[in-house]
């Protein structure tokens, strides 16, 4: 079969550039769309760090050094 497959590559590339062609594609597509959804991510954990945190208490801060 390899041998048959071997004889058809020498005489027409094109069905292996073909393939190659789609591989790099698919691969392509797939490195974006896991750099789409790591931003996704980590905007939301920004995000959500930002809607929890309480913020700084800054009356006490100011009369803990005196200066109020």
């Amino acid at each position: 079969m390899s041998s048959l497959f071997l004889a058809l590559v020498r005489e027409n590339p094109w069905p292996g550039i073909a393939v190659a062609s789609l591989n790099l594609i698919v691969a392509v597509s797939l490195v974006g769309v896991s750099l789409l959804l790591g931003l996704t991510i980590s905007v939301l954990a920004w995000v959500h760090a930002l809607a929890d945190s309480e913020p700084a208490p800054m009356r006490h801060a100011a009369n803990r050094r005196g200066f109020a």
